[in-house]
């Protein structure tokens, strides 16, 4: 199983309550990237963790950032 990037716990889809397994190894890489959206194989939905609420859809910090200025 693989873990959250930001909370650390096992990464479930928040749509369809699927675990999430990389259909390769570029996705598996792309975990550590925030800049790549990731989707999920079951539901095709952007990945939204169950546990913390992050969504992996490309924005990464970018978001943050830009509401704090």
């Amino acid at each position: 199983m693989i873990d959250c990037a930001y909370c650390q716990r096992p990464l479930i889809c928040d749509g369809c309550q699927t675990p999430y397994l990389p259909p390769s190894q570029e996705y598996y890489e792309a975990l550590s990237r925030p800049e790549i959206p990731l989707h999920c194989p079951n539901c095709e939905q952007i990945v939204v963790c169950h546990w913390c609420k992050t969504p992996y859809d490309g924005q990464g910090d970018e978001v943050d950032e830009e509401s704090e200025a």
